[in-house]
């Protein structure tokens, strides 16, 4: 069932082969319509200086391509379930582009970069923020 969802939902955004473990590009409004209706996770790739900055997608997981415990919390995100689609997001692309090349090395099945970013990329798309899609604040934890 998954499967032939992400088939349809493939067919619908315009992309090919997303149903194997190749790297998609998916546009910041296609993300966040299919994350809305619980067909994929964002998760924001990003730091907490810059999640601080401009806040983070609505309704993404936080989880800091540079720390220790990233695979782990992409796993936490996706409940576990590698064949749950995902979608990672930067500020323009590049730190997405790892990010999504590493969740495929740990074997999520389904991984979609945002490579429009947050704040736009030359060729990709305009970014999150300038769609004006909307965020959610960042509240660091209390210490």
């Amino acid at each position: 069932m998954r499967l032939q969802f992400l088939t349809v939902a493939c067919a619908a955004f315009g992309l090919a082969g997303a149903a194997s473990a190749d790297i998609e590009s998916l546009a910041a409004d296609a993300a966040f319509q299919m994350s809305q209706k619980g067909e994929l996770v964002v998760i924001d790739v990003r730091t907490p200086s810059e999640w601080a900055m401009t806040g983070m997608p609505r309704d993404s997981i936080g989880a800091t391509l540079q720390d220790s415990d990233f695979v782990a919390r992409a796993r936490g995100a996706v409940l576990g379930d590698l064949e749950q689609p995902v979608a990672v997001i930067c500020r323009s692309g590049s730190r997405s582009t790892s990010a999504a090349q590493k969740l495929v090395s740990e074997g999520f099945a389904h991984v979609f970069n945002i490579s429009e970013g947050m704040a736009g990329h030359r060729g990709a798309g305009d970014g999150w923020i300038k769609r004006g899609l909307p965020t959610d604040p960042f509240n660091p934890p209390m210490r």
